[in-house]
């Protein structure tokens, strides 16, 4: 694979730009190479995942260069102070265009993710259509928490799923073909984990479906 970009980097924080069609950290069952693995090789150093991504999902991601760092990024995706925003392509226009969604998720032995009603794990994503694209939209998401395929599965919920989510509910539509599931991680914000200034990084999706 080529060189992952790289966003930022000094010796305390890597951010990067990931590419679709690999894991952040090692699977049950799963033997290829991950983002970690990927980036010591490249780097010639040992890097710490502190959030994920989804398999397919691509942009911001951010690592910890050391133990200090990881601590303390470990702590700011834990209470939610870093500002993720992603970009999806969805298959529906939402109704309403923007609001807020909050709901109990919990995964089942399945693997799949579901809304449930009792028990499960508190989760909020903050939305904002930009554009409408043939029947679907360009959907903005900002994250309040960070529960396991929270964005599929609340646009799911709103009646429409991510283009190219089959596991969440999308079917394609004739003349449809999507690689992957279309959703980018598009903008990080968050303090430095030593240092505490500001860092914001911002990268362009692979897709030109996924540009606003």
């Amino acid at each position: 694979m080529p060189p992952v970009t790289v966003l930022h980097d000094d010796e305390h924080l890597l951010i990067v730009n990931k590419p679709k069609g690999i894991l952040v950290v090692p699977a049950p069952g799963r033997s290829a190479l991950t983002m970690v693995d990927v980036l010591h090789k490249q780097l010639g150093r040992r890097v710490f995942a502190v959030h994920r991504l989804d398999e397919d999902t691509t942009g911001c991601l951010a690592f910890a260069c050391d133990e200090e760092a990881r601590l303390a990024l470990d702590a700011t995706f834990r209470d939610h102070s870093a500002e993720r925003d992603y970009l999806a392509l969805t298959t529906a226009v939402p109704s309403p265009e923007a609001g807020r969604i909050e709901s109990s998720l919990e995964q089942g032995k399945d693997g799949i993710v579901r809304v449930v009603r009792r028990g499960g794990r508190r989760a909020v994503t903050h939305y904002q259509t930009l554009e409408r694209r043939g029947r679907g939209s360009l959907v903005r998401c900002r994250l309040e928490t960070g529960r396991r395929n929270q964005i599929r599965v609340h646009l799911a919920a709103l009646g429409c799923p991510v283009a190219g989510d089959r596991k969440y509910g999308y079917r394609a539509r004739p003349g449809e073909s999507y690689s992957r599931v279309m959703l980018h991680s598009w903008s990080l914000k968050l303090a430095h984990p030593v240092h505490r200034h500001h860092i914001a990084v911002v990268c362009d999706a692979p897709e030109q479906e996924l540009h606003p």
